[in-house]
């Protein structure tokens, strides 16, 4: 019965990509957020997080959880190793903190940040591209008979390089060092692919392709990147600066979605100039654009360029407003859990 069920959700979902017409828009649930799911094992843990730290019993414990999904809906019933954690970043060099009192994980630049190339290098850190695979194979194991598995938070190479260096010193080193920039983010953007691909090398098949991060199964290698940090930056900083290689990092994998926030909402002629995601998911945020003030930056989207993924939706009406006022083909709505 599951296998017939991941069939039929995985063919409209590759309609979706293709945006056949008549598909409609796919309308999900988030699963219920714990915000931190070490949390659901009661890890004490406060401080700076290395690899060793995530001990085999830890992974074990982890992997046992099982989300609790609405198996009416659009999407697929695909969970997310270790939800929370930053793995390219700490894969990339920067300092990981946990904090069960604060339920939360978090990056740091540290003391000495690399401001050189050759400094960048010897900051990568192989032992995290080894336990998201562990991690990974640990949840496979677990979740056999019961729900997928999806791709964890993979941060693209902007988000890597501020993890790095620090926000202000990133936006200094555009102006005073270009080159530089240009290096350590093609640098980011090589790494993030080498442990993307170790881990999806891990992830079930779902017709003949893996499921992303927002339970979406897509063509061969599935992705989401992201690139948080732009909402900082000017349109034309992002576009010159980044973009290049957020271009390669899509083109690498064969489906590809970038997450961006509503308050970011500056970048779209830059995202849609690109012309390389399958897809663009918005996260509403509370400080940015209201929903109906974002409607117009939507229709462009479904009408121009790629997919819309929208994420964060929080009621019923808002639902019904988002479908009486965008196209439906190649829509997903992920309504926000409890």
């Amino acid at each position: 019965m599951k296998d017939q069920m991941f069939a039929e959700k995985s063919e409209r979902h590759i309609a979706f990509w293709k945006r056949e017409k008549g598909v409609g828009a796919l309308i999900g649930m988030a699963p219920a957020s714990h915000v931190f799911p070490l949390q659901n094992i009661r890890i004490e843990h406060e401080g700076r997080l290395e690899p060793v730290d995530l001990t085999s019993e830890i992974i074990e414990m982890e992997a046992s959880y099982h989300p609790v999904f609405n198996v009416e809906d659009a999407l697929l019933p695909s969970k997310i190793p270790m939800e929370f954690m930053e793995w390219t970043q700490a894969y990339c060099g920067a300092e990981v903190y946990l904090s069960r009192k604060a339920g939360t994980v978090w990056t740091e630049p540290g003391d000495n940040p690399p401001l050189s190339l050759e400094s960048l290098r010897n900051r990568i850190k192989p032992a995290w591209l080894e336990k998201i695979v562990e991690v990974t194979c640990a949840n496979l194991e677990s979740a056999k008979g019961v729900h997928l598995l999806s791709e964890s938070l993979l941060r693209g190479p902007a988000d890597c390089l501020e993890a790095l260096v620090g926000a202000e010193q990133l936006c200094l080193m555009v102006y005073d060092d270009p080159a530089l920039v240009y290096e350590m983010n093609d640098y980011f953007t090589d790494r993030i692919m080498e442990i993307t691909k170790a881990q999806l090398k891990c992830l079930p098949r779902v017709g003949g392709g893996t499921v992303n991060r927002y339970r979406l199964a897509g063509k061969g290698e599935n992705i989401v990147t992201q690139a948080d940090i732009s909402n900082v930056m000017s349109p034309d900083t992002f576009r010159e600066h980044f973009m290049p290689h957020y271009r390669k990092l899509a083109a690498a994998f064969d489906t590809a979605t970038i997450h961006f926030h509503s308050s970011a909402f500056q970048h779209t002629e830059a995202l849609l100039e690109a012309d390389c995601f399958d897809a663009i998911e918005w996260g509403m945020d509370p400080t940015g654009p209201t929903l109906e003030q974002m409607i117009p930056v939507f229709r462009k989207i479904l009408e121009t360029g790629p997919c819309l993924i929208l994420m964060n939706i929080r009621t019923d009406a808002e639902v019904g407003m988002i479908l009486s006022k965008l196209p439906h083909d190649g829509l997903c709505i992920i309504r926000r859990g409890n």
